[in-house]
């Protein structure tokens, strides 16, 4: 039986890269000492790209790749 995984079934869908990917991870040393550990990294989704990143702009890459798809002129 050949397994189909989520990264394999996700490339198939149409998609347009606009942002950055993947985020980038920094450590908080500060907080990481504060709270006595473990260590503590923040997820930086505001340097992903356009209009501060994060979901917004996933959700967009994909929106954007359907309407390509479509061969749509113009997306409102």
């Amino acid at each position: 039986m050949t397994r189909v995984t989520f990264a394999t079934r996700l490339t198939s869908v149409p998609r347009v890269h606009l942002g950055q990917f993947p985020t980038p991870l920094e450590p908080m040393p500060r907080l990481t000492q504060a709270l006595g550990g473990p260590a503590l990294w923040v997820k930086r989704d505001d340097a992903v790209g356009p209009a501060m990143g994060g979901n917004k702009t996933r959700k967009l890459e994909f929106l954007f790749g359907e309407a390509q798809a479509q061969k749509a002129a113009a997306v409102a």
